[in-house]
């Protein structure tokens, strides 16, 4: 089952593991908001994540 990230900026980052997603929110944060590159964590990361 997929995991789901949703960020403030209405974007939804979908991944089917960890690994996938965590790519997905690092890719994002480093595109859309380059002012938390490097902030967050994969722990902080996987914490926001649900089941989709």
């Amino acid at each position: 089952m997929a995991k789901i990230i949703r960020c403030d900026d209405g974007v939804v980052l979908r991944g089917e593991t960890d690994e996938e997603l965590l790519a997905a929110a690092f890719a994002h944060i480093r595109d859309a908001h380059p002012e938390l590159d490097g902030s967050l964590t994969r722990e902080q990361l996987l914490a926001m994540a649900v089941q989709e």
